[in-house]
């Protein structure tokens, strides 16, 4: 039995360990040889953070980039601790997968004046506004609470709408960086607001929209100190691919750095994803 970062207790599952450290970039056989290591230092009340430990660091000997991959989780947790960067961190993602968006606008609902994290129009049209909710640590559930206030901020700019006080939106979404309660859940599917949080929807998860198109946040890249990290936040850089698109004198004119931290953390990122 292990414990997780909530304090619940469930049955170690080996399978999904199996499934996490492939896909950090690991190999079958890799991953086969890292459960046989864990296995061989279980015991019962484990925690999770002690799993995580033990197998990030046989990631790192292995390869450096599978330790940070398998480190997503932490990556993003590290954008904080406040939430505007994961406000522009999930409008990046989202760019990413075709959507126009805008962050942080102001909107006249019917009552109030909503400040909205997200809004996205995707191919056809479609707008919606997204409610962002950052936790910068583990075992933290978005609950019930927060997809009640969400929708009711919907409700207000639908009814806004009707009186030619704001645009018209066509969706609602609740995001977050960790896991929803049940209850939110099940409030979410009857009210359908679209939810998008860690390993949730299964089949398309933020966890799973990030790792397909290897949009990890500047935070993976362990060269990546606070003042470093904060002065790309402040050039509108936030995902590791722009520190491999961009040339290296313009990154260097943007954010200032000396170029020698500049380098080391361009072939960082040039490494990870060659990995």
């Amino acid at each position: 039995m292990i414990r997780k970062e909530s304090g619940k207790i469930e049955e170690f599952k080996p399978e999904k360990l199996r499934e996490a450290v492939l896909r950090s970039g690991a190999s079958e056989e890799l991953a086969s040889e890292i459960l046989e290591d864990v296995n061989e230092k279980l015991y019962d009340g484990i925690s999770t953070r002690e799993i995580f430990r033990i197998v990030h660091q046989l990631l790192d000997r292995e390869r450096p980039s599978l330790a940070s991959r398998y480190d997503l989780k932490g990556s993003i947790m590290r954008l904080g601790p406040e939430g505007f960067a994961f406000e522009t961190y999930i409008g990046e993602v989202l760019r990413e997968y075709g959507y126009k968006t805008k962050l942080r606008q102001f909107i006249r609902g019917r009552c109030v004046e909503h400040e909205i994290d997200v809004i996205a129009e995707d191919f056809n049209g479609k707008k919606s506004i997204i409610e962002c909710k950052y936790h910068n640590a583990k075992g933290i559930h978005s609950g019930l609470k927060v997809a009640l206030y969400t929708y009711t901020r919907f409700l207000d700019l639908i009814e806004g709408f009707k009186d030619g006080r704001c645009e018209q939106f066509d969706e609602v979404w609740l995001v977050t960086n960790t896991r929803f309660s049940s209850r939110a859940i099940q409030y979410a599917g009857c009210k359908r607001v679209k939810l998008l949080g860690w390993r949730y929807p299964p089949d398309n998860s933020l966890q799973r929209r990030i790792e397909s198109k290897g949009l990890y946040p500047i935070t993976i890249l362990r060269s990546m100190d606070r003042r470093s990290r904060n002065r790309f936040f402040n050039a509108n850089l936030i995902l590791a691919k722009d520190l491999i698109r961009n040339d290296f004198d313009d990154l260097l004119e943007k954010t200032h750095l000396k170029k020698n931290k500049l380098r080391e953390i361009v072939t960082e990122a040039r490494d990870f994803y060659r990995n």
